[in-house]
């Protein structure tokens, strides 16, 4: 089982890509799903933590939570 499945990277500054709400990104959130597809998601500082409330969300909905 793999325990570690998000981890928050700084935004490569040469292609930083661009939030959701429209703002550079400050980093970008690597994801491993479970059903193995993993997903690179440019976020600005603001929004790190609920998208990472919205992670935990969908893993403890998939675990029964």
């Amino acid at each position: 089982m793999v325990t570690h499945r998000t981890a928050v990277v700084p935004a490569d500054a040469e292609t930083p890509g661009k939030c959701l709400c429209g703002h550079p990104a400050d980093y970008v959130i690597e994801t491993r799903w479970f059903s193995g597809r993993h997903s690179r998601d440019p976020v600005c500082a603001p929004h790190v933590t609920e998208v990472l409330q919205g992670i935990a969300k969908q893993n403890a909905r998939r675990d029964g939570g």
